[in-house]
């Protein structure tokens, strides 16, 4: 399975990598939805919400990332009330996700690895990448398979959420040696800020909406930030009808 530091750096890649035209700009920001899929009028979707992972660190000045525990926290308490408020605006009823004990944390792992591996294929053969599958290129039909909905019986949530978010600021001696790159001329990598969402049937564990943003902005230490990254996580993700929707 694809761990999360190979995902980071296949997504970097795509963030980094050139246009096919010089004179076009690159695409940095894709949703897609399921053909078909909607949220019922008549009810408030109740939607599990999986435990985010979050990375904030700091770019070294030999750009690698060093993880930061203290903005790492922040980050996620800034993102959790982003996302708690942009729930409500849309009418979403969130349950959160208990921390999963004993044999069911490994089954809840492996499922991660799975979906970072079914969320990379997404980018590279449908998203993203120059290498469509034949299967799949005219229509967004990627699963997780069943099983999903056993991480919170009790709260009977129709759909899951998976957040990711990292962000990697750069060092004052990352900086430097930026700014003596490009006074000889060279172009050395920015600081990396990207993220991606997805939801899921969690019935048949099929993807139904998959948002990701390369080259995503707002520091996410800070609240204002945080909801500006949710907004951006969320581009995409279908709403309710308007008057359905609380104010």
């Amino acid at each position: 399975m694809l761990s999360l530091r190979a995902l980071c750096a296949s997504l970097l890649a795509l963030a980094l990598a050139p246009s096919v035209a010089a004179q076009t700009p690159p695409v940095t920001e894709k949703h897609v939805v399921r053909e078909g899929f909607r949220f019922p009028a008549d009810r408030a979707p109740r939607v599990l919400l999986f435990r985010p992972e979050i990375r904030v660190g700091e770019q070294t000045t030999a750009g690698l990332f060093q993880p930061n525990a203290e903005w790492n926290e922040s980050a996620r308490a800034a993102l959790s009330d982003a996302l708690q408020k942009a729930a409500v605006q849309r009418g979403i009823d969130l349950v959160i996700m208990a921390e999963p004990q004993a044999e069911q944390a490994a089954l809840y792992s492996e499922y991660r690895a799975l979906f970072r591996s079914v969320v990379s294929a997404a980018v590279r053969h449908k998203m993203f990448g120059q290498d469509p599958l034949p299967t799949k290129a005219d229509r967004f039909d990627w699963s997780l398979g069943t099983g999903l909905a056993q991480f919170s019986p009790d709260a009977r949530p129709e759909y899951g959420l998976f957040l990711f978010s990292h962000d990697g600021f750069e060092s004052p001696g990352r900086k430097a040696a930026q700014l003596v790159a490009s006074l000889m001329g060279a172009k050395d990598p920015p600081g990396s800020h990207l993220g991606y969402a997805a939801l899921v049937d969690l019935a048949t564990g099929d993807f139904l909406w998959l948002n990701v943003d390369l080259k995503a902005t707002g520091d996410v230490r800070t609240p204002e930030g945080a909801v500006a990254r949710m907004e951006q996580l969320l581009a995409g993700l279908p709403v309710r009808a308007a008057e359905e929707v609380r104010p």
